[in-house]
């Protein structure tokens, strides 16, 4: 049985257009999962306390963090104060935009024990993960 020519032409054009777009839809999805590697720039997250300072039944302190990479302040970046729970696991307590010069301050509450924190910045696209020392504020006696 012949075919006529148009017929042909007609069918030779969808698998050709078939097979441009399986190979261009492999190709597209083969370059969406092979993302290169970013190199992430080194963050340095530091803490410091203020002296406790004693009210009626408890103690209140400032936490102070300033996050920097190199010698460039970091602003505008988000920075979770942790605190140590009894059993050793960390809680976020708050979060807080670093200021103009890359420090962010946290004001904590003491009651009868030593409580320990540390701050941590989480990265983003550019900037890697930070995690600082740990701090403990004793609470402040009389």
């Amino acid at each position: 049985m012949r075919l006529p020519k148009s017929l042909a032409v007609r069918i030779g054009g969808v698998a050709v257009a078939a097979a441009i777009a399986v190979t261009g839809a492999t190709a597209a999805a083969s370059a969406s999962t092979a993302a290169p590697a970013v190199h992430k720039i080194p963050t340095t997250l530091t803490i410091s306390n203020s002296k406790p300072v004693r009210h009626r039944h408890r103690t209140t302190a400032i936490v102070e963090g300033h996050l920097r990479t190199g010698s460039y302040n970091l602003r505008h970046m988000r920075v979770w104060l942790q605190r140590r729970g009894r059993r050793g696991r960390w809680y976020v307590t708050q979060m807080q935009l670093t200021r103009r010069y890359g420090r962010v301050f946290f004001r904590v509450r003491i009651f009868r024990r030593p409580v320990t924190f540390r701050l941590v910045f989480r990265g983003t696209r550019n900037f890697a993960r930070s995690v600082s020392h740990i701090d403990t504020i004793s609470p402040a006696t009389s």
